[in-house]
């Protein structure tokens, strides 16, 4: 009995804490990104496309410094 009393505490505590969330006032955009304004074409493609690309550069570099070091331990 005492699990359900607990997880029945838990969900309406939650559904208070989602609902203080909520923010009046703030717009809500509809309808899709226009590409043709600049501040738009570089948040939405060129900034996620830099992310990757370092992204990427970085695991890369991880997996040669990993190999390296594995390198190291088995010679030294």
């Amino acid at each position: 009995m005492k699990p359900i009393l607990l997880g029945t505490l838990l969900i309406l505590l939650n559904s208070l804490q989602v609902a203080a969330q909520k923010q009046p006032g703030i717009p809500q955009p509809r309808g899709p990104v226009d590409l043709s304004d600049t501040s738009n074409l570089v948040i939405f493609v060129i900034l996620p496309i830099v992310v990757l690309v370092l992204f990427f550069l970085w695991r890369r570099a991880m997996k040669k410094r990993k190999a390296e070091e594995n390198e190291n331990a088995q010679d030294g």
